[in-house]
C-alpha cells in the first residue's frame, strides 16, 4: 500500500490551520499542522516531508524565514507560501527567494489540489533523481568491479583519484578486462555523474560517415542529409565522451578532435555556428600505442592530450586470487535468470579455471560461465560443460611468493603434476586403466595420486 503524502502546514490562525488540514486530508494526504515557525523546523530536522504549506506572515518566525531554513535542512522540499490579499509582493519575493509556488487566501479547494499535485509532481521528480543516482552509482562502484588482488585494487585507487578531476583519462590493456566498466566507473563518481556518458567504438564507423556521426551536420551539408543531426560530442556537452578503440581513430579526425577538445568548440558539418563542447574524454585501446606512435597512425600530440592520466588494466590472469571470486559472482549472475537449481562448481572445474590462460580475459569468463549454465543438467557445473579450448590453452608460466629454491622446485612440481594428471583425466575421460598405461604407472599409484590432489575420475566419466 502507498503511503499518502505527508504535508506540513504552518500558520498561526487556528480556523485557516485547522480548514487547511482539513482539505488536505480529504485530497488524501497526510497533513501536519503547526502553529508556528520555530516547531515546524525542529520537526523539519527529525522527519521527512512531501511538501511544506506555510503562511507568509506570523509572529516571531515569519514565511521568509521558514523558507530560509527549509533550504537549509530540507533543500529538495517544495515550500508554498500562503499569501493574504496584499502582500502579493511579497509572495513573490519568496518565489525569487527559492519558494516553489504560492497560493492567496481566502483560496478554493480546486485551486488547492492543482497546487498540491504541481508540488507533489516535482518532489517525486527529486526522488526519481535521486534513485537513478544511486543506481548508477550502484552498478559502477568499485566493488562491482569484482577483484581483491593487488593489481585490481591499484585501479579501484587510481580511479577514485581521477574521477573527480577535469583530466582526460587513457585506459589501456588487452580485450575483454574490463575497460568500459572502469570508463563508466571514472564517471559515475565524478562531478559529471549527472551529465550524458557517451560512448563510441572508433572502428564500428567507415570513415566518410564518423566525422558526421561525431560532429553532427546541418540540414544539406551533403548529399542525403534532409535535417539537422546532433553529433555524439554535441550530446555529451557537459558529461564524458568515452572513445573504445582509440587507436582506429583516422589521422584527419584525431586532427579535428585535438582541435575540439583545446578549444572546447566544434562546428557541425556544412555549418558555421560555434558550438559549446564541454566535455572530459575518456579512451581506451588494447592495442601497443608505441607502435601505433611509429606507424603515424596516430599522431603524437594527440596522444598526448589523451594520455594526461594513464591506467593500465591487468590481464585475468595477472590477478592472482581473483578467478575464483570472478566465477563465482557471473555463475550467481547467470542463474538468477535461470530455471535451473545449480549449486556451484565441481572442484576440478575451478583448478582447471586456475591454470587456464584466459586470453579474452573476464568477458570470455563470463561467456564461458553462460555456456555452462545452458549446457548443465545437474546440480555442479563439471568439466563436460567446458568448451574444449579450456584444456588445450594452458598457462605454462607461474609467479611464485618469494621462497628458497627448494620450496619453488617442490612447488612447481606439484602444480606440474596436477596438471598433467587433469590432463590425462580429461583426455581419457576418467578411465585409470588407460591414464596409468600412458603415465607408465601402477592404477595403485595412479589413484595415490589423484587422492593428493583431490581429483576424482568419476567427475570425468560424465558425458561423452
Amino acid at each position: 500500500m502507498t503511503a499518502k503524502p505527508k504535508i506540513l502546514i504552518i500558520d498561526d490562525e487556528p480556523d485557516m490551520l485547522r480548514g487547511c488540514s482539513k482539505i488536505l486530508a480529504a485530497l488524501g494526504n497526510n497533513p501536519f499542522p503547526v502553529p508556528d515557525g520555530n516547531q515546524a523546523i525542529k520537526l523539519l530536522q527529525d522527519e521527512e516531508f512531501d511538501l511544506v504549506f506555510c503562511d507568509l506572515l506570523m509572529p516571531d518566525f515569519d514565511g521568509m524565514q521558514v523558507l530560509d531554513a527549509v533550504q537549509k535542512v530540507a533543500p529538495n522540499t517544495p515550500v508554498i507560501i500562503f499569501s493574504a490579499y496584499g502582500t502579493i509582493d511579497r509572495a513573490v519575493s519568496a518565489m525569487k527567494a527559492g519558494a516553489f509556488d504560492f497560493i492567496e487566501k481566502p483560496f478554493e479547494t480546486d485551486n488547492l489540489k492543482i497546487l498540491v499535485e504541481k508540488g507533489l509532481r516535482q518532489r517525486n521528480l527529486y526522488k526519481e533523481r535521486v534513485s537513478l543516482l544511486k543506481q548508477l552509482e550502484d552498478k559502477f562502484r568499485f566493488d562491482n568491479i569484482i577483484g581483491k588482488s593487488e593489481s585490481i585494487r591499484k585501479v579501484f585507487e587510481m580511479i577514485e583519484s581521477v574521477a573527480d578531476s577535469e583530466a582526460n583519462v587513457l585506459i589501456t590493456g588487452e580485450s575483454g578486462t574490463g575497460k568500459e566498466l572502469i570508463a563508466r566507473s571514472i564517471h559515475a563518481h565524478s562531478g559529471r555523474k549527472l551529465k550524458p556518458f557517451v560512448p563510441v567504438n572508433c572502428g564500428a564507423f567507415p570513415e566518410n560517415l564518423f566525422e558526421a556521426e561525431l560532429f553532427g551536420y546541418e540540414k544539406g551539408a551533403f548529399t542525403g542529409a534532409t535535417h539537422r543531426k546532433i553529433g555524439l560530442l554535441e550530446y555529451a556537452n557537459g558529461g564524458s565522451f568515452f572513445m573504445d578503440e582509440v587507436c582506429e581513430l583516422p589521422v584527419n579526425l584525431q586532427i579535428k578532435l585535438l582541435r575540439t577538445l583545446q578549444d572546447q568548440q566544434l562546428r557541425r558539418l556544412g555549418g558555421n555556428e560555434l558550438l559549446q563542447a564541454d566535455l572530459r574524454l575518456i579512451s581506451a585501446t588494447n592495442q601497443d600505442i608505441n607502435k601505433a606512435l611509429e606507424k603515424e597512425t596516430m599522431r603524437k600530440d594527440f596522444y598526448y592530450r589523451l594520455n594526461v592520466i594513464n591506467i593500465q588494466v591487468p590481464s585475468l590472469r595477472e590477478r592472482e586470487g581473483d578467478i575464483r571470486l570472478l566465477a563465482e559472482h557471473f555463475l550467481i549472475k547467470t542463474v538468477k535468470s535461470s530455471p535451473k537449481n545449480i549449486k556451484g562448481f565441481d572442484d576440478s572445474v575451478l583448478d582447471l579455471f586456475e591454470t587456464y590462460d584466459w586470453p579474452g580475459n573476464v568477458r570470455e569468463m563470463e561467456n564461458i560461465v553462460e555456456r555452462a549454465v545452458a549446457l548443465v543438467k545437474g546440480e555442479k557445473i563439471t568439466i563436460n560443460e567446458l568448451p574444449p579450448q579450456l584444456t588445450s590453452n594452458r598457462r605454462t608460466v607461474s609467479q611464485f611468493p618469494k621462497s628458497s629454491l627448494s620450496e619453488v622446485r617442490n612447488k612447481a612440481v606439484e602444480e606440474v603434476e596436477k596438471k598433467y594428471f587433469l590432463f590425462l583425466l580429461t583426455k581419457h575421460k576418467g578411465n585409470i586403466t588407460r591414464i596409468s598405461e600412458e603415465a607408465g604407472m601402477t592404477r595403485r599409484h595412479i589413484h595415490r595420486i589423484l587422492k593428493k590432489y583431490n581429483l576424482d575420475p568419476q567427475l570425468y566419466r560424465r558425458g561423452d
